[in-house]
């Protein structure tokens, strides 16, 4: 008789168990999680009527691919939209929340007498709700229409978030025997933040081109392989580098998350995922030991009343301080009255690194399975709670938060602040691009053209490799202001104070970026003093004057914007499809057209329209000029202002912003005749006019067999060639209103291009319609 492995067999007990006490706790309407403790606890040590696992290691080796593909199955179910979308609010509330929890967590186990890292990781435990739990309460009460729980979710998803980072923390001072210093921890979270923008940069960029390139050669057994090998790949490569197996499978199911089949890939991870989750929530049941909750029923009972009142207090100030109001406030914070799936990963975490006591697992455990049975109760008490909190406060605190909440829902001023916050966001992916980059040269690169291939001039080789790399990224620090140039003009047009602080702010970004070829030309050429600032100098006003470099940086960053947003845009279109198909086409309520007139005296009078440069200052473009002796469609470069002209402009909102704001700053007299009117209203009053006075849209899609394909906007020189102004461009799913004129044409591009019939001529000539 053949010897069936212990690992076999164990599994079997466990799943069997498992799946009766699921179907139990299924037909007494609890969550699966609390079956699954069950369970380990009956098939573990410390149940003694019952066979147990023979072999802990390889359940434990189990466990570990559970938590493996519970945080892979998180990050596929997460979208950097829905946490862009989250906003402010659910950010400052969860800052709050975790903050005030891992201290008051943390002063709890100190005065229970537990050790300082007992108490540490405590901390980190008693402030992570359950995304499940509640997931369950709300549907079984039937609550996830309200309002209230929007903010709870963006609250639950920015927890996600800070409980990767948690762990990260948590280990490094886990590891350090002798303590940690405040430097060390400061460089072990920057350390995170380098390598979590440069994986989120690279993989956005290649893991979504990638299922979207082979998609027709795949079938669901190629998508479930390839998956869970992206998957288990970056797992190593994060434990490589230090940082936890969990982070790993977190990050590639993030970046499969914006695949177009996405949600096929979540669907056929879903049973592999239950399987494994499984078994890790029995480990966790293993852990359970009945003589220690005995011994330690004071510390569970106040661990549980620390984190209901706890979660309760700081949520519902954190949410009052993030703008909310009070109802709502004290809703969401009665609704996150518990601890679940992380703090099981927490307590794990600190277990495999022998950092926490015995006693803290089954602890958190008990604690997680009563906070999970209290957590219904407290939802409903929530409205009621509401009621006596309004009654018993004073009339003046009320009256005070309302004011408060009512300032925080106004519409102030908001261009310095969103121009700082993509200034920010900008100026971190650079950077850590560009650090990438010459790490890679100095680690790899030139040691293996010195030491392997032993070439003579490998240190120019590697220079020129290293510079090559970073050249489209240089190009967009140094010329195209690394942030939205939309928000610059406003600002910069908005009034003279703001000049000199943005100008501080762009030669920072110009220090940046030749502090970083000073670098590579110093430290990996060899070159010193006055030669080496010279050729850095020279290499700078190469790559700052190149339109190749400028278009190349557009196709990588339209690309990226691509894979980030076609997924949420897809989705909007599908559900908005009926409703986009009677309204027109996007860029008909996008796009707006405003009359100008030049007066008499304006110093625009007698320059060229390239001089003007309306395209570049402002974003706007002329479409017509009408003077007393003729009308210009589409004018040229070469086309001079003359007095009591009228532009034709068209543009966005925010783009006549930035002219008329110039307009006052610059006195440049001209005056907007009428209100601007959307370029869907503007064709519906032209339909009026003689059919050769009309002005008509079309579309051209970008095939292989295109003219434009490879070329540039610029290069292609559409309005001359064609009469025409090219207005939107949509590259799969996502948009682009007036291109820039370095932009590359790339295959199946649809080019939207706005002319008359003489337009329209052309294109049937040249059999492009």
């Amino acid at each position: 008789m053949s010897h069936l492995p212990t690992i076999i067999t164990d599994l079997a007990m466990i799943l069997l168990v498992a799946g009766v006490t699921t179907l139990l706790f299924k037909k007494i309407n609890q969550p699966l999680v609390l079956g699954y403790i069950i369970a380990g606890f009956i098939t573990g040590p410390n149940f003694v009527f019952f066979p147990t696992v023979a072999d802990k290691v390889n359940v434990q080796a189990w466990s570990e691919i559970g938590v493996i593909f519970l945080l892979f199955a998180l990050g596929l179910e997460f979208s950097f939209y829905k946490l862009k979308k989250v906003g402010s609010t659910a950010f400052v509330s969860t800052a709050i929340i975790i903050f005030c929890m891992i201290f008051v967590g943390y002063g709890v186990g100190q005065l229970l007498g537990w050790s300082h890292m007992d108490s540490i990781f405590l901390g980190g435990m008693l402030s992570m709700s359950s995304t499940a739990i509640i997931i369950k309460a709300f549907d079984d009460l039937n609550l996830r229409s309200k309002s209230f729980t929007e903010v709870v979710f963006g609250v639950l998803i920015v927890e996600d978030i800070a409980g990767i980072a948690m762990m990260v923390i948590l280990s490094t001072i886990a590891v350090a025997t002798s303590g940690i210093s405040t430097t060390e921890l400061l460089m072990s979270v920057a350390r995170l933040i380098f390598f979590l923008v440069l994986w989120f940069v690279l993989g956005m960029y290649l893991v979504p081109s990638f299922f979207k390139r082979a998609n027709k050669l795949m079938n669901d057994e190629t998508l479930v392989v390839i998956s869970i090998g992206l998957c288990l790949g970056m797992v190593f490569i994060a434990t490589q580098l230090g940082f936890s197996s969990a982070l790993g499978a977190f990050i590639m199911g993030s970046l499969i998350a914006e695949a177009p089949n996405a949600e096929h890939i979540e669907h056929l991870i879903a049973p592999i995922k239950n399987l494994f989750g499984a078994v890790f929530f029995v480990s966790v049941g293993m852990m359970v030991n009945p003589a220690l909750l005995a011994n330690y029923a004071v510390p569970v009972m106040v661990l549980v009343a620390t984190t209901i009142l706890g979660q309760m207090f700081f949520a519902t100030c954190g949410i009052l301080a993030a703008g909310q109001k009070l109802k709502t406030a004290v809703l969401c914070g009665f609704s996150l009255t518990q601890i679940g799936e992380f703090s099981f990963i927490l307590a794990s975490l600190g277990t495999s690194l022998g950092v926490t006591s015995d006693f803290l697992y089954p602890i958190i455990v008990a604690v997680s399975v009563i906070t999970t049975f209290t957590t219904p109760f407290f939802i409903n008490a929530a409205e009621p709670a509401y009621a006596k909190l309004e009654a018993i406060l004073p009339h003046r605190f009320l009256s005070w938060l309302e004011r408060y909440t009512d300032n925080n829902d106004s519409k102030n001023d908001q261009d310095w602040k969103n121009y700082l916050q993509i200034y920010i966001l900008h100026l971190v992916i650079y950077s850590t691009l560009l650090l990438a980059i010459i790490l890679g040269a100095t680690l790899y690169l030139l040691p293996y053209l010195q030491n392997t291939l032993q070439l003579i001039y490998a240190n120019w080789l590697a220079a020129g490799i290293t510079i090559l790399f970073m050249a489209p990224i240089l190009r967009a620090i140094l010329i195209n202001h690394a942030e939205n140039t939309e928000l610059f003009a406003i600002l910069w047009f908005k009034k003279r104070s703001n000049h000199l602080p943005l100008l501080i702010l762009v030669l920072g970004k110009v220090v940046s970026a030749t502090m970083a070829l000073y670098f590579v030309i110093h430290n990996i050429i060899g070159l010193h003093g006055l030669i080496a600032f010279l050729v850095m100098l020279v290499t700078a006003y190469l790559i700052a004057s190149s339109d190749w470099l400028m278009g190349e940086y557009l196709r990588i960053e339209s690309r990226f914007l691509v894979n980030l947003n076609e997924k949420h845009m897809r989705k909007h279109r599908e559900i908005e499809g009926a409703q986009k198909a009677d309204q027109g086409n996007w860029f008909d309520e996008e796009l707006q057209l405003a009359c100008y007139q030049v007066g008499d005296d304006s110093p625009v009078i007698g320059q060229t329209m390239k001089k003007l440069a309306m395209r570049q200052l402002y974003g706007c473009n002329v479409l017509q000029i009408e003077t007393a002796a003729a009308t210009i469609d589409m004018p040229g470069g070469e086309q001079i202002i003359t007095k009591g002209s009228r532009l034709l402009l068209i543009g966005t909102t925010s783009q006549f912003k930035i002219f008329d704001a110039a307009i006052i700053q610059l006195k440049l007299k001209i005056q907007r005749l009428e209100e601007a009117k959307t370029l869907r209203q503007f064709m519906l009053d032209g339909s009026k006019t003689k059919p050769e006075q009309q002005f008509k849209s079309v579309a051209i899609t970008i095939d292989k067999h295109s003219p434009l394909l490879g070329a540039t906007l610029k290069a292609a020189n559409l309005r001359h060639k064609w009469s025409c102004l090219v207005i939107g461009l949509e590259r799969g799913a996502f948009t682009i209103t007036n291109p820039n004129v370095d932009l590359v044409f790339e295959k199946n591009d649809l080019l939207w291009i706005l002319g008359k019939q003489k337009m329209i001529n052309t294109l049937i000539r040249e059999e492009i319609l």
